[in-house]
Formats: C-alpha cells, sequence, structure tokens
C-alpha cells in the first residue's frame, strides 16, 4: 500500500513539473517575439520617425516696440499719421473730439471697405477703455472701427476729413491704431496677421518705451487674382450692348445734368441729379420711378444718398417721379431733381427708367433694369 502511494506521488509530482516548464516556454515564446516584431511593426517605425523629424515649430523673436511699429509700416494697408482733433472745446456732445487714423494704401487694387483698430492710454501711459460718441456700453481697451464705403484707391491715402468721434467723458492723453484688414471691390480681402500680436503688446497695458513682443514673422502680401484688365473689355461690350436697348425704348432718358442749385448754403438748396425723361409712348403716364448709380472723381462706386436721409444711401438709389403728367412725345425733368447729400463725392452718374403707370392703370417694369443694376451696381466705371 505505501509503494503505490509513493508512486502515485511521484506521478503527481512529474505532471507538476511539465506544467512549469510548459509555461516556461509559452513566456520565453512572448518575449521573443516582443523582441523580434514583425515585418509590419519594423516597416512602421521608420515612417513614424520621418513624421516626427517634418514638424516644424515655428521660432519665436521678441521685438522691441519701435521695431515692431517699423514692421508693420511694411504692410499692405498701413496707418501713416494720426492726429487728437478737438472739433469745440465747448459743445463736445455735438461735436465730439476724434481719434483720426490716415491709412495708406499700398497695393495694386481699389478697397471699399477697411476695419481700423484703436487702442488709447490717459495722462499717466494708463491704459483707456475707448467708448463712441453714441455707444451705450462701457468701452473697450481696444475698438475696432469701420471705415465703410471710403473708396481708397491704389497709392492713395484716407482719413484726413474724418475720425473716430469720442465720448465727452474719454479722457485719452495718447493712442495707437492698425488696420485689422480691408476688402476691395472685387471682393477679395486680406486680413493682417500681426493683429494678435498688436493686442498683446497694447491692450489693456500701461504704456512704456521698452514694451517688447514675441513674435512669429509670417506671410503678409496682398496680391490681387482678378484679370481686371479682361474684365473691363468683357464689361465694356455688355455695356455698349446694353445702351443700344435701352435707346431704343420708347420711354427712357434723353438727358442728365448734374445741378448745383447754390455753392455755399447746400444744406438749404442741395445739389441736384437731373435726369430728363422723354415719353415715345402711346399713353399718358401719371407716375415713374427711376434709379440712380454714381461715381467718384477716382470713378469708384458712390453710394447715392437723399439730403434727407438718415441712411448710408445705396449704391441703386430708387427715385419715384409722381405725378409728372407726361403725355405722348413731351419730356419731362428739366425743372427738378433728386436732392443729394451735401456731403457728397458725385462726379458722374447714370440713371434709368424702373417702371411707369399709366392714367388707365397700365403698369410696365423694364426688362433691362436688372441687367443694368448688374453692370453698374457697386462697380468701377470703365
Amino acid at each position: 500500500m505505501r509503494k503505490k502511494l509513493m508512486v502515485f506521488c511521484m506521478i503527481i509530482l512529474i505532471m507538476s513539473l511539465a506544467s512549469a516548464c510548459s509555461e516556461g516556454d509559452d513566456k520565453a515564446t512572448n518575449l521573443d517575439q516582443k523582441q523580434n516584431p514583425s515585418e509590419n511593426e519594423v516597416k512602421k517605425e521608420p515612417e513614424a520617425a520621418k513624421q516626427v523629424e517634418e514638424v516644424v515649430i515655428p521660432e519665436e523673436i521678441e521685438m522691441t516696440l519701435i521695431s515692431f511699429e517699423e514692421m508693420l509700416k511694411e504692410l499692405p494697408l498701413t496707418v501713416v499719421s494720426t492726429e487728437y482733433v478737438v472739433q469745440d472745446t465747448e459743445y463736445k456732445s455735438l461735436y465730439p473730439d476724434m481719434l483720426q487714423a490716415v491709412i495708406e494704401n499700398h497695393t495694386n487694387v481699389d478697397v471699399k471697405d477697411a476695419i481700423v483698430a484703436f487702442a488709447a492710454w490717459d495722462q499717466n501711459n494708463l491704459p483707456v477703455k475707448l467708448k463712441g460718441n453714441i455707444d451705450f456700453s462701457e468701452g473697450t481697451y481696444v475698438s475696432e472701427i469701420n471705415y465703410n464705403d471710403i473708396n481708397l484707391v491704389a497709392g492713395g491715402t484716407y482719413g484726413e476729413e474724418s475720425g473716430y468721434a469720442l465720448d465727452p467723458e474719454c479722457k485719452v492723453s495718447s493712442f495707437v491704431a492698425l488696420p485689422i484688414s480691408f476688402v476691395t471691390f472685387e471682393g477679395e480681402t486680406w486680413e493682417n496677421p500681426y493683429y494678435d500680436d498688436w493686442k498683446k503688446l497694447y491692450e489693456g497695458v500701461k504704456y512704456h518705451d521698452e514694451l517688447t513682443v514675441e513674435i512669429v514673422l509670417k506671410e503678409a502680401i496682398f496680391e490681387s487674382k482678378e484679370g481686371s484688365k479682361n474684365k473691363s473689355v468683357v464689361e465694356s461690350i455688355s455695356e455698349s450692348e446694353l445702351l443700344s436697348q435701352l435707346d431704343a425704348q420708347e420711354l427712357g432718358i434723353i438727358e442728365t445734368k448734374y445741378v448745383v442749385q447754390d455753392t455755399e448754403y447746400k444744406s438749404l438748396y442741395p445739389d441736384l441729379l437731373q435726369a430728363i425723361i422723354r415719353n415715345d409712348t402711346k399713353v399718358d403716364i401719371k407716375n415713374a420711378v427711376v434709379a440712380f448709380v454714381a461715381w467718384d472723381e477716382n470713378k469708384l462706386p458712390v453710394k447715392v444718398k437723399g439730403s434727407f436721409d438718415f441712411s448710408d444711401g445705396s449704391y441703386v438709389q430708387l427715385v419715384n417721379y409722381n405725378d409728372i403728367n407726361l403725355i405722348p412725345g413731351a419730356s419731362y425733368g428739366n425743372d427738378s431733381g433728386f436732392e443729394i447729400d451735401e456731403t457728397n463725392r458725385i462726379q458722374h452718374f447714370k440713371a434709368i427708367i424702373v417702371s411707369y403707370e399709366s392714367f388707365e392703370g397700365t403698369n410696365w417694369e423694364n426688362p433691362l433694369f436688372m441687367e443694368w443694376k448688374e453692370l453698374y451696381e457697386g462697380k468701377k466705371l470703365n
């Protein structure tokens, strides 16, 4: 009996040793696999290393205030001068002080709209929250101002006769300005790549000459992609065709005049845009609607604004010619016109009949108006 028990114990011991050896072999095999990866894994390692090598961290450089401002003068749109303008020493609610920033266009295209940022300080060089003359907020340390419809030609400047009107309680002793962005008449845009750096330097910070800023040099040029020469040829051909069709209409504009009623008291006797209508139809015309478009001395589009118009005006201005009693073969408009705002910059303008109503109640709408509008609205005059 004892002999059988000993044999049984020996069998169990042998089986335990065999199992331990098997587990050891498995662990060795797994270890070998980890130490000897597959071909796919070997191939992936160089690719990962290659990706890491291609990552380039932009280098930051520290610039002084003077060096940074000098670099900003090389941008496509820059501020060339600033001035604190006092319009009136007593009635500041009516004639508020202004922050004037004159901008210059260094591109080869005409700029329609721009945005300019301002930051300011008091007499102790502490930051001032800028607040506009009609501003119900608390103001901001950096104020972004729209320069809309500025018609800034290539190489030209804008801002000599305007400015950012301040709240009378806003005490500013010094300020700086920076163009943030602009839009051309072709719809192309540019954004200042250093605006965030400029804000980091000036926003809510006490001013002193030792200010520095860390920046990453960026591409800041502007290149127009519009083929303006070819575009002009296409437009001039379509304009010729359109004018020929307009001349063939029975009711049309036969003459336009810019009338100056008074050289001094323009608020009382505003200038007029005069469009003379001739009726070659066979009906008596009661009412008509005439549209006007206009341009400045550089042939850039101007928003037409009436003398009692509280809006900004529009590039296509519709004017009612009511109760004109225009009989067949007669003309109307020699003794009247559309009164325009005294601040207008109009040097050229065109007009078209949009629609008319006869005394019999019939209505006519010009089928060429939309083509005319597409050709001229907000476009440079060829």
